[in-house]
C-alpha cells in the first residue's frame, strides 16, 4: 500500500538579491523498498500553497 506525505519547506535565499541558480537534491537514506518524487513544485513567496495562478492571471512577467 502507497502512503504519501505531502512537505513543504521554506527554502528562501541566505541574502537579499538576485538568485542565480537553484540545485534541488532529493536525498533518501537507509530505507528499503520504493521511493517516488512526484510533483515537485517551487513557489515565490514566503508561504507554501498548493495553489498555482494560471497564466492569464498573472499582470506582469520578467523579461530578460
Amino acid at each position: 500500500m502507497a502512503v504519501f506525505q505531502i512537505q513543504a519547506r521554506d527554502a528562501s535565499p541566505k541574502s537579499y538579491g538576485e538568485v542565480e541558480a537553484i540545485t534541488v537534491r532529493l536525498v533518501v537514506q537507509d530505507c528499503t523498498g520504493q521511493v517516488f518524487f512526484t510533483d515537485l513544485q517551487l513557489q515565490a513567496g514566503s508561504v507554501a500553497t498548493g495553489w498555482v495562478g494560471n497564466v492569464a492571471e498573472i499582470k506582469w512577467t520578467e523579461q530578460g
